[in-house]
């Protein structure tokens, strides 16, 4: 009898906690559904008042449905029924749309820039690390590579920008703290004083390589290679200090300006075409891969100019998108014959728009009243007119904004990452001064980002002295923002790489960096790139710390470089919905903010591509 009462007390409790997990269950479905309806609904609206899309005509959703849905729809059914139709096609829209986004990118930022600047910028900044990668090549000693390349990216990006912003700010605004912290003592940068800022920038710059290099004299002596080596990096010190735009300037304007565009896109993207073949097929066939990516864009340039139309868009989209879906294309056909029909997608989705609005013009079909136009793309801000707003400026302004701040949190981040977790000692007084670090790293990415806005005006402005609303200030003050969360995460998905992969490492031979570059970070780079999609997520959206440091609402002409003024879509977006016109409050609010999540999709899908192709 006592048996079957345990029995039913047993079951009673069994089922309880079985109803239990399936309520639990339940909420959870309910609350996940609750904030997919509310985000649908929220994306609706804003559609619609972007798109209108009850002003188009009966005949205009026939044709849109004719020509992109059902085509669409038919493809992406097969894709279903074969994965490696479906395979194939994720890979050619990454290239397609993907280099379709990155070239037009590239293009409104080098037509606001000027494609000069930035070709010096490519030239020295890559041609130093590149250097020191041959010369690790040449004499078989890859210790100091990794490293060095570093350091020699670093020292060329300082002197491609020149003392006159970098250097020299710094030495003036470090000398009047150094008078104010002497209580009114005069120091250099107070009075004048019979020292030059250029030679004194010179002496950094010159003296430290040479400080470096007599170390290495006193402790063992110099092969002749390596001596020349020293060199070349001296003699490229002292030509920095000077600025080397304004040596590489004259040089390079006699380029046709079609050839500039081709010069600052092509290095990359053949670059990499030319590796990755030569790594899969090997040497000769990567030159020629990387020969052919040349002979098409000059051959796009060639018959753009014999039809007299301008070849600096067609050269950037021959190389941005072309070069990439070129060997996409080529490779799946040649390689993949169950999904080489799967390359035939992105070209379904763009001939449907294509024919769709040919056939739209030439049967004069009514489509919606969209807010989404082409002056809203291209042209300038209008305060008086909604049909005449455009945010041209301030989407280059965020483009520009964006990228740089990308470029310069990333590798900072990571870098600190992996110093803390595979250099930093666990104990010493080093172990606990990273310890203090790790703590305050995590303190500060759950600091108020108006904060960071604050810290970007004590620096750029009261304390180096810049203008007002500067690109670069802008792109360093967000940089601030997201680095804590960019090393967090980083730090989180380098910790979740098994220790028996380090080990396995060690065993065979590798080096700590060696093992760090070639085991550790590719497994630990789709936990890296999650945690940096959501800190662009979170910057490009960002307004206080742009409102703090005087960011532009709008400006008539796009920045013309780092250090020009500029504007950025969320204020521009953040000031229209205060105008007077209801007009702007709707349709053009709505209109901005999709261009603002084209642009996050956009980044967000590049990271998500190559962090797929490294879980993969």
């Amino acid at each position: 009898m006592a048996t079957e009462t345990e029995a039913l007390q047993h079951s009673g409790r069994f089922r309880l906690k079985a109803i239990k997990g399936r309520a639990f269950e339940a909420i959870l479905i309910v609350a996940t559904l609750v904030g997919l309806v509310a985000l649908v609904m929220l994306f609706g609206f804003m559609f619609f008042d972007a798109v209108s899309p009850g002003s188009a005509s009966a005949e205009w959703y026939l044709l849109f449905f004719g020509t992109l849905v059902g085509p669409v729809s038919a493809f992406t059914l097969y894709g279903r029924r074969h994965p490696a139709v479906r395979s194939a096609n994720a890979r050619a829209s990454a290239a397609v749309f993907g280099g379709l986004a990155l070239s037009l990118s590239t293009f409104v930022v080098l037509k606001a820039m000027s494609p000069y600047g930035p070709l010096v910028y490519l030239i020295t900044v890559g041609s130093l690390p590149l250097a020191v990668a041959a010369y690790g090549r040449y004499t078989g000693s890859s210790y100091f590579v990794g490293p060095a390349m570093v350091l020699a990216t670093l020292l060329a990006i300082v002197w491609t920008l020149g003392s006159e912003v970098l250097l020299v700010p710094l030495l003036d605004a470090t000398f009047e703290l150094g008078n104010q912290l002497l209580g009114g003592v005069p120091v250099l940068g107070s009075v004048p004083v019979p020292v030059d800022r250029g030679l004194l920038v010179f002496a950094i710059a010159v003296g430290l390589p040479t400080l470096a290099v007599a170390n290495s004299v006193l402790r063992r002596q110099l092969s002749l290679d390596r001596l020349l080596v020293v060199v070349a990096v001296l003699l490229l010190s002292a030509a920095g200090t000077s600025g080397l735009d304004q040596l590489l300037r004259p040089y390079l304007e006699p380029l046709p300006l079609w050839a500039a565009y081709g010069g600052v896109v092509g290095p990359p993207v053949i670059g990499l075409l030319g590796l990755v073949v030569t790594r899969r097929r090997g040497l000769r066939s990567g030159l020629v891969a990387a020969a052919a990516a040349v002979g098409g864009a000059l051959a796009v340039a060639v018959g753009a100019l014999t039809i007299s139309v301008n070849p600096r868009l067609l050269v950037v989209l021959a190389l941005g998108m072309g070069v990439p879906t070129a060997y996409v294309v080529g490779e799946t056909v040649t390689t993949d014959p169950d999904g080489r029909v799967g390359v035939a997608g992105p070209f379904i989705i763009v001939g449907g728009i294509l024919l769709g609005a040919y056939i739209e013009q030439s049967l004069s079909v009514a489509g919606p009243d969209t807010w989404v136009t082409p002056t809203l793309l291209v042209e300038s801000w209008d305060g008086l007119f909604p049909t005449e707003a455009g945010a041209y400026p301030s989407t280059v302004g965020s483009i520009m904004i964006v990228g740089l701040m990308a470029l310069m949190a990333f590798p900072v981040g990571v870098g600190a990452a992996i110093y803390l977790e595979e250099y930093a000692p666990d104990s010493g007084w080093r172990g606990r001064l990273a310890s203090v670090i790790e703590l305050n790293i995590a303190n500060l990415a759950g600091v108020p980002s108006v904060v960071y806005g604050l810290l970007g005006l004590a620096l750029f402005q009261n304390f180096l002295d810049y203008g007002p609303g500067l690109v670069f200030s802008a792109s360093a003050t967000l940089g601030f923002l997201i680095l804590p969360i960019v090393i967090v995460s980083a730090q989180e998905a380098l910790k979740a790489v098994p220790d028996s992969l380090r080990e396995a490492s060690y065993g065979m031979g590798a080096s700590r960096w060696q093992t760090v570059r070639s085991v550790v970070l590719p497994e630990a780079v789709p936990g890296i790139l999650t945690g940096t999609i959501l800190a662009l997520g979170r910057a490009i959206g960002e307004t206080a710390p742009l409102i703090v440091i005087a960011v532009a609402t709008a400006t008539s002409s796009a920045p013309d470089g780092l250090f020009s003024t500029g504007a950025a879509l969320p204020l521009r977006l953040f000031a229209a919905s205060a105008n007077f016109d209801p007009a702007y409050r709707t349709g053009v609010v709505a209109a901005l903010a999709i261009v603002l999540l084209v642009l996050m999709l956009t980044m967000n899908a590049i990271a998500i591509i190559i962090r797929n192709k490294y879980q993969e």
